[in-house]
């Protein structure tokens, strides 16, 4: 399995269609979540940036749940950062949001 890094901004000049798209994406399978989910703090279609609190649970044992799982997120403040950048399929959000599942259940 892979390793995905959330943690590379996207390089200019790569597609920025592609790139809002997947922020759309991402935000929308965190908001899916309903309650005792992730709560989406900002998605940045222009930069790629989609910022995520859980509420009830600390920061570090998600982000450390999610590293366990071969995925690596940066942290901005309180909020996990998801950088997307061209490497990113939209499998590789479906098995975040997967992962996120199983850490949050």
């Amino acid at each position: 399995m892979r390793t995905l890094d959330y943690t590379a901004p996207c390089l200019e000049g790569e597609d920025g269609q592609r790139i809002a798209r997947l922020v759309r994406h991402l935000a929308a399978r965190l908001e899916d979540f309903g309650p005792g989910g992730p709560e989406v703090v900002s998605a940045n279609q222009s930069t790629g940036v989609v910022l995520a609190r859980f509420p009830g649970h600390r920061l570090e044992e998600v982000a450390d749940g999610l590293k366990s799982r071969g995925i690596l997120a940066a942290r901005e403040g309180e909020a996990a950062a998801f950088y997307l950048n061209g490497s990113h399929r939209f499998e590789d959000l479906d098995r975040l949001w997967g992962c996120l599942y199983d850490i949050l259940g």
